[in-house]
């Protein structure tokens, strides 16, 4: 009997075993009852010991439930005692059902349709088919917290269709919910679940968004309920004094302060793009007729690219190439005003692959690749041949 189905508080339990042996995942037994929530819609399965031994993987079957542990089973009495993890039992039973509240809020306030719910460790979502606001999304956190301050009770029901008919959270009870195991909170929700939950929402706490993600099909949202929460407050309140401390600046006027050192970083940033983008220009040198070489000692793509540009413009016959050193690795850059119709660029970077050890590609006046820098030299005569 799965009495986890009827009572989520149940920590320990002394009941039977029904079969134990061996098989390709290791050792297990089958018990007569049991309070192990076995994974399943969304949420993990429990973390149990059976005789004081660790569970390591729950295997649902056509005929029943297997419990591996990590130590042979052989010794075990007839009648074993089963404990579960509580503080992550309970932790699960307050996401699962913030999860239910805070997506049928979604539903209620804005018709959205939910999908691929989860519930782990360390993060809880669901996804939605519509892309929501910040206001809209501000608005079914603060709807969600004024149910679960509301102390509204949480029922596990397997209702009969005469139960079904006469409940008013449903126009029209779909037939298949008799005798399905269903969570009702009370006045508000009801639906379909096999999961742990708690007896009443004020046991939820509270629940907050942990980060918003946007997609072609909709949003995902990631949030978190009470203990979890209070255990995100903490840590961000530490961050935030560590902060506070190191820049002797208000928490007030933290987001302002930030903002005015992004705003400088970006100014470094590019006038560090410009200065090597003339480092390039003005140490570059014709190595061979037509051929033009330039080396930074730090340099990105884009910076490579842009001097390479103008260096074509100082030298509108010359293959030129800008490169900087990567670990052990040479970046390069490849351009040309005119295309060499014997062998195009790309068509040159190809080649250079197969002989150094390189990667990249182009079109026929420009491209991009790296190689060994120990390969450096004799490219560079290929290059000039």
């Amino acid at each position: 009997m799965k009495l986890y189905e009827k009572d989520s508080y149940l920590t320990t339990l002394k009941t039977t075993i029904t079969q134990q042996g061996t098989d390709e995942y290791g050792n297990f037994v089958s018990l007569k009852d049991s309070i192990i929530y076995p994974g399943g819609g969304g949420q993990p399965a429990d973390r149990a010991w059976i005789q004081a031994i660790p569970v390591t993987k729950i295997q649902k079957n056509e005929n029943d439930v297997r419990y591996y542990l990590k130590e042979a089973p052989n010794n075990l009495p007839q009648q074993v005692n089963i404990q579960i993890d509580w503080a992550q039992r309970f932790d699960l039973m307050q996401q699962h059902t913030g999860q239910h509240i805070l997506a049928r809020v979604c539903e209620d306030l804005f018709q959205v349709r939910i999908s691929k719910e989860q519930i782990t460790l360390t993060d809880s979502f669901f996804e939605i088919d519509t892309k929501l606001s910040p206001t809209q999304l501000q608005t079914a956190l603060a709807r969600s917290n004024e149910i679960i301050r509301a102390h509204k009770s949480v029922f596990i029901l397997f209702p009969t269709e005469e139960q079904l008919k006469k409940e008013t959270l449903f126009t029209t009870p779909p037939k298949y919910f008799a005798g399905l195991r269903l969570i009702k909170i009370a006045d508000f929700d009801l639906i379909g679940c096999g999961g742990t939950h708690v007896q009443n929402t004020a046991e939820v706490q509270g629940i907050a968004f942990t980060q918003i993600k946007e997609h072609k099909k909709g949003m995902t949202l990631h949030f978190t309920c009470g203990n979890h929460l209070f255990q995100q407050f903490e840590c961000n309140q530490k961050q935030l004094a560590t902060l506070t401390k190191a820049t002797q600046v208000p928490i007030t006027d933290l987001t302002a302060f930030f903002k005015e050192q992004q705003e400088k970083i970006d100014t470094y940033q590019q006038r560090l793009a410009t200065y090597q983008v003339q480092t390039l220009i003005t140490t570059a040198k014709e190595i061979a007729p037509n051929f033009v070489y330039s080396e930074a000692t730090t340099a990105n793509v884009k910076e490579l690219q842009q001097a390479a540009c103008k260096l074509a413009e100082i030298y509108p016959l010359a293959l030129i190439c800008t490169a900087t050193k990567s670990d052990d690795t040479l970046r390069y850059h490849l351009t040309c005003l005119k295309e060499n119709s014997k062998l195009p660029i790309g068509q040159l970077i190809k080649l250079s692959n197969q002989k150094f050890g390189g990667r990249g590609g182009g079109s026929a006046l420009k491209g991009d690749g790296t190689l060994p820098y120990s390969q450096k030299e004799a490219w560079l005569h290929f290059l000039q041949d």
